[in-house]
């Protein structure tokens, strides 16, 4: 039952689609969001949306201390800019996004001279904080997890979006095999979690892995290094962090 303001809505089937983060995950007391702060759940994550001098047919991504920073273009002549940084160095920075940009982020050359040339098109920066990429159940409740709320890929890896739909067709295939009374609910959900971990469990866990070579220098520079010498390494790395056509 879902309770609202205005009416208590019953469902026989109920997807939960909410994100990597909700109120929802706080009062279900979710493991992943009542486990202490560690290096996989303590993320902070800002976004822009600018205008600026830069590739339109680019995808960068740049590296700074204990974080990255991505930059694509959307539609018009806007781009978006986003970047990922562990809570310490927002701490560090006395909870100051623009001294955290100034004296952090603008360590990398590239990265200061894009924020002090580009026009922002926000009033103020878009933020999530508390980001985990811990590990999370994909059905809690009876409640058939989709997307972020399944299971979150680190975002240097991309394919998001992807997966989110990918989890929905799988979803809705075994919620139709239910509702035809084909499967009882425990199979309908336990093979949801079963396919989901199929597809999705060794991307997250490659994902996990590539982020921790994001944000130390030496580490940085070893495995772009190492990247761009051998193309097949980098072929191998993507096709662990993306699947096939669905």
């Amino acid at each position: 039952m879902i309770a609202t303001s205005q009416k208590n809505y019953r469902s026989l089937v109920a997807c939960g689609a909410f994100g990597k983060r909700s109120n929802i995950d706080i009062g279900w007391k979710r493991k992943f969001a009542t486990v202490a702060k560690n290096k996989l759940n303590n993320y902070v994550g800002v976004k822009y949306h600018i205008r600026a001098s830069f590739p339109a047919d680019t995808i960068a991504l740049h590296n700074f201390y204990n974080g990255y920073c991505g930059i694509s273009k959307i539609e018009a002549d806007k781009y978006c800019l986003c970047y990922l940084t562990n809570a310490e160095n927002l701490v560090r920075s006395n909870g100051s996004i623009p001294v955290m940009e100034k004296t952090i982020l603008m360590q990398n050359p590239h990265l200061k001279k894009i924020l002090n040339e580009a026009e922002i098109v926000f009033p103020a920066p878009l933020t999530i904080s508390r980001i985990s990429f811990d590990e999370k159940k994909q059905v809690e409740r009876n409640v058939l997890m989709i997307g972020d709320a399944a299971g979150m890929i680190t975002p240097l890896c991309g394919n998001g979006m992807s997966m989110a739909l990918h989890a929905s067709k799988l979803a809705a295939e075994q919620i139709n095999l239910f509702l035809r009374d084909h499967i009882t609910r425990q199979e309908m959900e336990q093979r949801y979690t079963q396919r989901w971990q199929q597809h999705f469990a060794k991307r997250l866990r490659m994902g996990r892995m590539i982020q921790r070579f994001f944000g130390q220098t030496w580490l940085t520079n070893s495995f772009v290094a190492i990247s761009k010498s051998s193309p097949r390494f980098v072929n191998f790395l993507v096709r662990q962090t993306h699947g096939a056509s669905f």
